[in-house]
This record gives structure tokens, C-alpha cells and sequence, in this order.
């Protein structure tokens, strides 16, 4: 039994509300973290519209590289948020996943790619710089926001009786 697709519409208005929280949640470094991993690894992959998560991929890590005061703002985190996105949507495209568990497993798989191609490319572009807890935090709050991601985009579907 296959999943049913997401609509782009219900995936853009998500994406546009988290990309909103990210930025709003500046003050506290952390959470935005954690809400750009949500972005990032979530919500933004599409299987078979590359175009649309790239955007959104790209738009999380300015996002969260131009609210940041001691974080280097030469694009390492939305080189890494592309790469991602890229990847979980060929994934996702390549192999759709039907179960939760798989689909919490799928995602903290990329979310360690996510930490270390986030950490590799900004130490490319800026040199060395504080690693910081929102990684960790992201990680450890996989299973509440993989949980919510996966109701958000996977509704479930009715038998039709009531």
C-alpha cells in the first residue's frame, strides 16, 4: 500500500510557516535549530520537484545564517541545507517509505549528514567556529517533530465509514 502524495500546496504552506518561526525564533539559537532541521529534512523534500525544496533548503539556511550574530554569513549552512534536501528528495522519490519507524530512521540518518555537512561547509567558508547544541538538540527531539511531520504530510487515510 503506497502513501498518498502530499499536495504542494499543504507542503509550501508549512514550509512558509517554519521558515517564519525559524526567523522569529532568533533569540533563542536552539530551537531555530531545531525548526530548520524540521524545514530542511522534513518538510522541503518533494520526489520529483527538486526545484521547490532546493528553494526552500536555501531560503532556511540564510535564514538561519542571517539571524546569528557570531555565526559566519557566507552561505555553508545553505550549501549543506541544498545538499540535504537534494538528497532526501531523491530518496524519497527513490525509496517512499510507508511505515513511521522507517521514516524516523530515514531522518536521523540525514540528520547527521545534516550536522556534519552543515559544520564541514561553513569551517570551508569561514575558517573555525563554535559548533554550539543545536545539532544535538535537533537529534534528540527527532522522534516529536518526525512524529508531526509525518501526521502534517501523511494524513490518515479513512476507510470511509463512520
Amino acid at each position: 500500500m503506497r502513501l498518498p502524495v502530499t499536495s504542494s500546496l499543504r507542503q509550501h504552506l508549512f514550509g512558509g510557516v517554519t521558515l517564519g518561526l525559524v526567523a522569529l525564533t532568533a533569540p533563542f539559537p536552539v530551537v531555530q535549530a531545531i525548526l530548520s532541521a524540521l524545514l530542511v529534512l522534513a518538510l522541503a523534500p518533494r520526489p520529483g520537484a527538486p526545484l521547490s525544496g532546493a528553494l526552500w533548503a536555501v531560503a532556511a539556511g540564510w535564514v538561519l545564517e542571517g539571524s546569528l550574530r557570531l555565526y559566519p554569513h557566507l552561505g555553508g549552512t545553505a550549501w549543506a541545507n541544498l545538499t540535504v534536501v537534494l538528497l532526501a528528495g531523491w530518496m524519497a522519490g527513490r525509496w517512499p517509505l510507508e511505515s513511521l519507524r522507517g521514516w524516523l530512521v530515514r531522518l536521523a540518518g540525514l540528520g547527521v549528514l545534516h550536522a556534519l555537512l552543515v559544520h564541514g561547509a561553513v569551517r570551508l567558508a569561514a575558517g573555525p567556529h563554535p559548533w554550539g547544541w543545536g545539532w544535538l538538540a535537533a537529534l534528540l527531539t527527532l522522534p516529536l517533530w518526525g512524529w508531526l511531520a509525518w501526521r502534517l504530510l501523511h494524513p490518515p487515510t479513512g476507510t470511509g465509514r463512520r
